[in-house]
Formats: structure tokens, C-alpha cells, sequence
């Protein structure tokens, strides 16, 4: 049987275990992971889904405004729709820019919005006037740096021909990136096909190899908040810390002593 003395005591010691477990999460918290973004293939979890930290905050305008006009040889060029096309959309932020290299381009769209309205499904977009030949998602490999720290990424492709003339063709690719509940953002590739579907997809695949390359950041490792504190306050943070500690120790250290003093 236990007495009140002793369940006083256990109940000490779990108190400190406790108060000290919360004060370490907070010191040894990283200073943010609302910078990690997540990568998919629908607005859903699939098993397609990657994670890494993005160099630009694709919910900031400026930002992706930065993003590089010449990737890999490719050179861009800015351009809007048609005014209708952003009023159906009403996204918080478009950007468009046409990539040309030789005698290839490719369109790119970053799209980004908190309204999922914004994001209609490209199929559907596209059923008005293309006919969809073929649809499935891609593997494609990358090349792995301090920055791109996958092996590969997954996109959903379209094989588009137009209705209304059979020589027309398109290869669309697309996929998601969620950064911090901030809102989600869609980047959209579409490239004319001039000989054939698979020559197409392969120069839009090294193309996108390129862009990730850009895009990602290097994963640092990140400051903790203690260390924040100390690099900030100097002196004044390992008092803070100190008293951060001091009432888990003092539980602890009573529950102990009378347990033993029993």
C-alpha cells in the first residue's frame, strides 16, 4: 500500500520529469520549420509527397519574381493571359514567363493561392479544347546537391491534341508545393510537341531537373532557440535558462528526498 507520503513524492517527480521535458522542446525547438515546403502530386497526401525548403517564398510576389529568367541555357521571357483567365482564377499570385532554348519553348506557370477554386483541375481546363491522349505520373530523377536533397521528384503529365486539329499537340506537367498552411502553390509547365510526345517530355525533363536545382535551398542546420536566446542576450539567456530548469530540478529534487526520507 501506498501511503499519502509516497504518492506526494511520486507525484513530485513526475511534475519535474514533466516541467523538464516542456523546457527542453522550448530550448531545443529549431528557430522555425515554416520554411519546409512539401511537394505532391495532388492536394492530398500521396505517397508521391517529398519535403524540402524552398530558396523563394512562392507566396510572396517579389520573390517569385526573382525567380531566374535564364535556366540551364533557357531563356525567359514574362507574358500575361488574357484578362478573363485571371478573373476565373482569382489567385493571389501569377506568374507566367515563356522559356525558349533552340527552337523549343516552354511555358511556366506558378500559380499560388489559398482558395482551392484557383487551382481548377487541368483536365477539366483543358477538356474545352484538347482532347486528353494520355495521363499518368512521372518519375523524374535529380541531380542531387546540398540544395536538392531528393533523388527524384514525382509530376502528373497530360498528353494534349487539339480537337479541332490533329497536328496540334501539347505535354503538360504539373504538381503542388504547400509551404507552411500559407497557402499552396501549382507550377505548370506546357511545351508545344514538335516531332513527337517522348521527345517532348524528355527535353521538359531535363528542364525541370534545372528549375528544382534553382528552386531548393541548401538544408542548414537549423539554430535551436536556446541558441538564439544566447546569441541575443548573452549573459542575460543562460539566467533565463537557468530559471527555465530551476522549478523541474526543485520537484525533482524534493520527490527524491522524500522518497528516501520514508
Amino acid at each position: 500500500m501506498h501511503t499519502l507520503a509516497d504518492v506526494k513524492a511520486i507525484f513530485l517527480i513526475l511534475l519535474g520529469l514533466l516541467l523538464l521535458s516542456a523546457a527542453l522542446i522550448v530550448v531545443l525547438a529549431p528557430e522555425s520549420l515554416a520554411d519546409y515546403t512539401v511537394i505532391d502530386t495532388a492536394f492530398h497526401k500521396t505517397d508521391h509527397r517529398l519535403i524540402g525548403r524552398t530558396a523563394y517564398n512562392f507566396n510572396n510576389a517579389s520573390e517569385i519574381a526573382r525567380f531566374p529568367k535564364e535556366i540551364g541555357g533557357w531563356r525567359g521571357i514574362d507574358f500575361r493571359y488574357p484578362k478573363r483567365v485571371y478573373e476565373a482564377l482569382e489567385a493571389d499570385i501569377i506568374l507566367s514567363r515563356a522559356y525558349s532554348k533552340n527552337s523549343s519553348i516552354i511555358w511556366m506557370d506558378i500559380i499560388n493561392s489559398d482558395k482551392r477554386k484557383s487551382f481548377h483541375n487541368p483536365k477539366v481546363c483543358y477538356g474545352n479544347r484538347w482532347n486528353i491522349i494520355n495521363e499518368s505520373v512521372e518519375e523524374i530523377p535529380m541531380n542531387r546537391t546540398s540544395a536538392v536533397i531528393f533523388d527524384k521528384i514525382y509530376v502528373n503529365r497530360l498528353n494534349l491534341e487539339d480537337k479541332k486539329n490533329a497536328e496540334k499537340k501539347l505535354v503538360v506537367l504539373y504538381w503542388f508545393i504547400f509551404r507552411g498552411g500559407q497557402g499552396v502553390t501549382m507550377i505548370r509547365l506546357t511545351s508545344p510537341v514538335k516531332h513527337d510526345y517522348e521527345s517532348t517530355y524528355a527535353t521538359m525533363k531535363d528542364f525541370t531537373r534545372d528549375t528544382m536545382g534553382l528552386m531548393y535551398e541548401e538544408l542548414k542546420r537549423q539554430k535551436s532557440m536556446g541558441e538564439l536566446w544566447i546569441e541575443k542576450y548573452g549573459f542575460k539567456a543562460y539566467i533565463g535558462l537557468v530559471l527555465l530548469f530551476l522549478p523541474s530540478a526543485i520537484f525533482i529534487v524534493m520527490g527524491i528526498r522524500m522518497n528516501r526520507g520514508m
